[in-house]
């Protein structure tokens, strides 16, 4: 399994909150969810650098790329999320 920032994943990627860089920049996500061992999956990234949708705790999240620069996943690996 490899570590990224929630940012760099792609649509259907699948991962668990690691590491939060910079709680106060991303309190609101954390306040609704995205705290550490939480599984997020990403369903959609907008083009242009745009918002990110993600799942987390049964909740569909609008997320700014710029937020989710500051937390890193560990990605399951595709036999995982075949599994």
């Amino acid at each position: 399994m490899s570590v990224k920032k929630l940012c760099d994943l792609k649509p259907d990627e699948i991962g668990i909150i690691e590491r939060v860089d910079t709680p106060e920049e991303v309190m609101a996500l954390v306040q609704m969810g995205c705290c550490l061992g939480s599984e997020v999956e990403v369903k959609h990234v907008a083009p242009l650098n745009g918002p990110m949708a993600i799942c987390t705790c049964g909740r569909i999240l609008a997320v700014r790329k710029e937020a989710a620069a500051h937390l890193w996943v560990r990605v399951a690996s595709e036999q995982t999320q075949l599994a």
